[in-house]
């Protein structure tokens, strides 16, 4: 009990470093996080990434979503790919899924239909996190996703683009087909 104190004090210290005007204390709080934070931080942490300017800040939040240990991290990162607000920063937070490791098997359709919409960078970025799926897929959901991703190829105009659509609808269909 008394360590969930110090863990939800914590919790708050960096939340406040974290809205700090300071940069030097908000780029101490990214340090912070990264090597004893907690996944319940993320939502603060991503609300900054959309909210500042800073190239400095950006480039320790993205650091800091590159170094993330653990799996708790995957509904926050989620979360962020569905905020419009982040939507300069979609590349990366696909990225991290690959860059720490963590399993994002579950949102298959979300990592194909960002590809699909989004530009070659979140192409090959969610190509590189759906190539590292061992996970077990329904038929109906490779189903689905090789028909959203044939749709995506046929409208899609930037031949190398196109490209990494053909790939991914490859590396889908192979989904079905492992055990």
């Amino acid at each position: 009990m008394k360590e969930e104190k110090s863990g939800s004090k914590k919790l708050e210290l960096l939340k406040t470093q974290l809205l700090s005007n300071s940069e030097h204390t908000v780029i101490e709080a990214l340090d912070g996080i990264r090597t004893e934070g907690e996944a319940e931080i993320l939502p603060t942490v991503l609300e900054l990434l959309a909210e500042t300017d800073n190239p400095d800040i950006e480039a320790g939040i993205i650091q800091l979503l590159f170094d993330l240990q653990t799996d708790d991290a995957v509904p926050y990162l989620i979360d962020g790919l569905n905020n419009q607000r982040l939507k300069h920063f979609h590349n990366f937070l696909i990225s991290a899924f690959w860059q720490s490791s963590l399993d994002g098997s579950e949102h298959l359709t979300l990592f194909v239909t960002k590809a699909v919409k989004g530009d070659y960078m979140i192409c090959l970025e969610a190509l590189t996190v759906i190539e590292n799926f061992d996970g077990v897929f329904t038929v109906a959901e490779i189903q689905h996703c090789a028909s959203i991703l044939s749709e995506g190829i046929d409208r899609e105009k930037q031949k190398e683009k196109k490209e990494l659509l053909k790939s991914m609808l490859e590396v889908v269909e192979q989904l079905a087909t492992e055990e």
